[in-house]
């Protein structure tokens, strides 16, 4: 019987059961990046001058590894920093790669995964849906906070681009997805589910480093290769409103490669229930 039987891909039981299973992590997370939004958006017309005096005397000399910090005295360069340099890329990517790296390995812990593999789909159908099924997540996330970016910036008289905060979150989506893919892979390899987030965690702060390292000192430039955040930079999207392309299709090879070695993977795993 084909894997891919299309009658079985549209039920997508395991996507909506994973989407309900995440629903109330969902709407946790969404209203703390519309809180920390609020509040850090909300502080810029406070410290305006402040930053600008700070940017003034050199103060971005020092974290040259922080896309976009010598920008840090405006408002767009203030949302880049405060919000999208720190809280988007590392601290939400660690959020879904710790709960991406839980989603099969807590199945096999807990010894749930034969009611998973009693539906009639295949494991690799498994994989497809648990992908699926953390999607929403991603979205309600992103966009919630874009809203909320757009009630903040409209309550406090700034100016913002607000095409171009539709394109950042827009080209956030395959950053993300490259994560929950990647932390699926090794949610199928490591069967403890808090070894398997821990690991994930690890991941993506070593990549962060990676970047970092690569933007701060010239000759540890190629390190930032191998790092996802290395393929999306949300201050030039903010700022200018420029797509990274190449870094788009970069980020979409991840996805789809991690996927299918997921798959291959657990294809041929052996799972004791």
């Amino acid at each position: 019987m084909d894997d891919f039987d299309i009658n079985k891909i549209l039920r997508l039981r395991i996507a909506f059961q994973t989407i309900k299973d995440y629903w109330k992590i969902t709407i946790i997370i969404t209203i703390l990046f519309v809180g920390i939004t609020t509040l850090y958006s909300a502080m810029f017309p406070a410290f305006k001058d402040m930053l600008t005096e700070m940017m003034e005397s050199g103060f971005a000399e020092g974290f040259s590894f922080l896309r976009g910090i010598e920008d840090m005295g405006s408002y767009v360069g203030f949302l880049n920093m405060e919000l999208y340099q720190i809280f988007w890329i590392m601290i939400l990517g660690i959020i879904l790669g710790f709960l991406s790296g839980a989603v099969i390995a807590k199945e096999i812990e807990g010894k749930t995964i034969d009611l998973l593999m009693s539906n009639p789909v295949s494991k690799k159908q498994i994989i497809f849906e648990k992908f699926i099924g953390l999607i929403p997540m991603v979205l309600i996330v992103n966009f919630g906070t874009m809203f909320a970016v757009f009630g903040i910036t409209i309550a406090i008289n700034e100016e913002l681009n607000f095409g171009n905060v539709f394109l950042t979150h827009i080209t956030s989506i395959p950053y993300f997805l490259s994560i929950i893919a990647i932390g699926i892979l090794v949610s199928v390899v490591i069967n403890e589910k808090m070894k398997a987030g821990i690991i994930m965690v690890a991941i993506i702060v070593s990549m962060y480093i990676f970047e970092s390292l690569g933007n701060m000192v010239p000759n540890y430039e190629a390190m930032g290769v191998i790092s996802i955040t290395h393929y999306y930079n949300p201050y030039d999207t903010l700022k200018f409103g420029e797509i990274d392309a190449v870094g788009m299709i970069v980020l979409s090879v991840i996805i789809v490669w991690s996927l299918i070695i997921a798959m291959l993977y657990f294809e041929n795993k052996d799972i004791t229930i």
